[in-house]
């Protein structure tokens, strides 16, 4: 049976509305605490560099105003039969430079993001092929019935493909070599922004893209600024230098409710906070105890025990975020109500240490950063503390990301106790056993971010099955029951659910997404 899936006709009238440009056009100067990674849409599977490049880059589908997914470069697509898909694409788009967009640009994107250096292989990981029909369709055959290949479809990219064979990024950069081709620096996408001047760490300027195909808000040029220092940040804002900051430290939250000409922008994040620990290694690395003390489960639970995460939360956190028992939010399709996390206990703690034949505890490093998520720094400082009353001795490597991602990624993954964090970005949380608690298997883009080397072979099985599933509520409840089973194995030390903080300047008007996303399309300067 041929179904046509479109966006639903509210959701076009309430943009419609929305998004009618006021007459006169505006600066946004917005600034955050680290920078995007890279320009190369396929390199580095980060939120805030993904979702900075989705003002420049577009996908097939995207996140509409309200959250809900609607079709992108893709005007409509339909599903022939259980495992295909076609999709007919936007006509009349073009890149920013001016060459037009077609079915190869999609086929040359999907190719790519499954290259050897790509970190987007999962994106495609239940896609048997893909072909272009003509000009402006193409097919997509799933290796069996995938009820969230449009969820998926989220993280892919298109670049143009002309553009990029020209400029030798035909492959995406290796992020780990810390590589600076063409397309870390340079970017021709078909999104509302396009790039002006790029100088990582600095300062990067987008304007508006005059041949645009949707309707967007009134903001022309965005100029963002990297600030790395809290104080500096804050005062930025308050000074007026710039008109956002995102996220606002925390500590100021009630110094920016008191300022005069601003206010405090806040509501739920999909952000997971947890620690991770090797349990790959017959070694770890960094550290002089002989072994991996890692891959004894009461080593584990023993860690859980001794972070006290509500300690975090209250102190570092300022009460802005919520305990996690899991590696998702509630709001996450997967998320299994009926789990609690092990309760902070130093007695239990060390009694698991005395077991596993560590009564004096053991000495380790952790890998941290210090720009990537709220507070990370602190959080890893307190972790330290607390892992210090148990016995255990933990030297702390806090750093920026720059340097932090291209330690702990595939394929050497080279730290064995780390402080990091998931969003999926599908809101489902098979995306988050595809990449982080899913044994390894990245040549078929599994587990790229599973740095602790975990594997659970039962919850694989499951979440296998879930992903071919098409009855929503068995398939959940697979879901649940895997996410059970990584819980119980201690693959990771969940922390908290980070609230999502930005502090603003009070003509800006910004649309926040769980996900992290900025939207900047949708917002406007009165």
């Amino acid at each position: 049976m041929l179904k046509t899936y479109l966006a639903p006709l509210s959701t076009a009238l309430v943009l419609s509305t929305a998004l009618v440009a006021p007459a006169h056009a505006e600066t946004l100067r917005m600034a955050s605490q680290g920078d995007a990674t890279s320009l190369d849409p396929h390199s580095h599977n980060e939120s805030f560099t993904n979702y900075f490049l989705a003002n420049i880059y577009e996908g097939l589908v995207a996140r509409d105003r309200n959250f809900e997914i609607a079709g992108q470069l893709a005007e409509s697509w339909e599903q022939v039969d259980a495992t295909t898909w076609r999709f007919k694409l936007r006509d009349g788009v073009t890149f920013h430079d001016g060459s037009a967009f077609a079915a190869d640009d999609v086929i040359f994107s999907m190719d790519r993001a499954l290259s050897e250096t790509s970190n987007f292989k999962h994106v495609l990981a239940s896609v048997e092929s893909y072909s272009a029909v003509d000009d402006m369709n193409v097919e997509i055959v799933t290796k069996a019935p995938n009820p969230i290949l449009l969820n998926d479809l989220l993280d892919l990219m298109i670049l143009d493909k002309q553009w990029a064979e020209a400029n030798g990024a035909a492959e995406p950069i290796n992020l780990q070599a810390e590589e600076k081709a063409f397309s870390a620096t340079n970017a021709n996408g078909t999104g509302p922004f396009s790039v002006v001047s790029r100088a990582q760490g600095e300062e990067t300027t987008l304007t508006a893209f005059d041949g645009y195909w949707g309707e967007t808000g009134n903001v022309t040029e965005v100029v963002f600024t990297p600030i790395n220092n809290a104080a500096t940040l804050v005062s930025a804002l308050l000074s007026g230098e710039v008109d956002l900051v995102m996220p606002l430290p925390l500590q100021d939250i009630a110094r920016v409710e008191a300022g005069e000409g601003v206010k405090v922008v806040s509501s739920a994040e999909a952000r997971t906070m947890y620690i991770g620990m090797d349990q790959w290694r017959d070694q770890i690395i960094e550290s002089p105890v002989e072994g991996n003390p890692f891959l004894d489960l009461r080593v584990r639970q023993a860690i859980a025990h001794a972070v006290d995460a509500q300690a975090i939360i209250d102190r570092v956190m300022q009460g802005q975020a919520t305990l996690a028992t899991q590696y998702v939010m509630d709001k996450v399709n997967g998320y299994n109500p009926d789990l609690t996390r092990l309760e902070y206990n130093v007695d239990t703690a060390k009694a698991l240490l005395a077991e596993a034949g560590y009564p004096d505890g053991f000495e380790l490093t952790m890998d941290c950063s210090t720009d990537r998520y709220v507070n990370d720094g602190q959080i890893c400082q307190a972790t330290v503390s607390l892992l210090a009353r148990v016995g255990i001795t933990v030297n702390l490597i806090a750093q920026p990301k720059a340097q932090f991602f291209p330690k702990v990624v595939a394929p050497d993954f080279g730290t064995s106790f780390f402080l990091l964090s998931w969003t999926p970005s599908t809101m489902d949380s098979l995306n988050v056993f595809q990449n982080v608690l899913g044994t390894r298997d990245l040549d078929n883009g599994v587990g790229a971010w599973n740095i602790s080397g975990c594997s659970v072979p039962e919850a694989d099985t499951l979440a296998a099955e879930a992903a071919v599933t098409m009855d929503a509520a068995a398939r959940e409840a697979m879901l649940q029951d895997a996410m059970a089973l990584m819980v119980e194995d201690v693959c990771l030390v969940p922390l908290h659910v980070q609230q999502l903080v930005w502090g603003a300047a009070e003509n800006i008007d910004v649309v926040q997404h769980p996900t992290f996303e900025f939207p900047l399309e949708y917002f406007n300067v009165n």
